[in-house]
C-alpha cells in the first residue's frame, strides 16, 4: 500500500483533476433542467421569434458546463506555507487566501455521494476570524486526512508558539 504525505512547505499543489467530473455534474443538473423549462416554454408560449433567447441558453448551458468546470480547475491550487495555509482560485475574479494557522479553531474532512463515487474529498476549515474559514474541495480522499493532520500539528505548533505569530 502506498503512503501518502502531504507536499513540501511552500509548495503550490493543484487539485485532483477528477474534481472537474464533479462540478460539470453539478452545474448540469444545477442549470440543465431550467435551460430546458425555458426553452420548452418559449417555443410553446411564444411567437415566432421570440423564442430565439431561450434556444440560445439551450445551446448556452452545454457550452458553460463543458467550460467552467475546467477553466475553475486551472485556476485552483493551494499550499502549505510556513505561516499559513494558501489558497488562489477564481476564473473571473482571482482570489488568494491566507489562513493563519494560529486562526484555525476546525477542521473537518467532508465527503458528498458524488465525491465518495469519485474518490475525492473536501477540507473545510473553520478560523477564529470574520470570514468564518474556507474550503479546499478536490482533493484525493487518502490526502484529505493526511493533510487534515498536518494542519492540526501546524495549529498546535503555532498555538505553543509566541505572541509575535499573532501578526500574520
Amino acid at each position: 500500500m502506498q503512503t501518502v504525505s502531504p507536499p513540501a512547505t511552500g509548495e503550490w499543489s493543484p487539485l485532483d483533476a477528477t474534481i472537474v467530473t464533479v462540478w460539470r455534474l453539478a452545474l448540469g443538473f444545477g442549470l440543465g433542467p431550467p435551460a430546458i423549462g425555458a426553452a420548452v416554454l418559449g417555443a410553446i408560449l411564444l411567437s415566432a421569434w421570440r423564442w430565439i433567447p431561450a434556444a440560445v441558453a439551450l445551446v448556452m448551458v452545454p457550452a458553460g458546463v463543458w467550460w467552467y468546470p475546467r477553466a475553475r480547475y486551472r485556476r485552483w491550487r493551494w499550499c502549505l506555507g510556513d505561516l499559513a495555509l494558501d489558497l488562489e482560485y477564481g476564473v473571473l475574479v482571482r482570489r488568494r487566501e491566507s489562513i493563519p494557522y494560529f486562526r484555525i479553531q476546525q477542521i473537518d474532512v467532508t465527503r458528498g455521494p458524488l465525491a465518495r463515487a469519485l474518490g475525492l474529498a473536501a477540507l473545510d476549515v473553520t478560523t477564529a476570524s470574520a470570514s468564518g474559514g474556507a474550503s479546499l474541495p478536490g482533493l484525493d480522499a487518502a490526502l484529505a486526512p493526511v493533510l487534515r493532520q498536518e494542519l492540526l500539528q501546524r495549529t498546535a505548533a503555532r498555538a505553543a508558539g509566541t505572541e509575535a505569530d499573532d501578526a500574520v
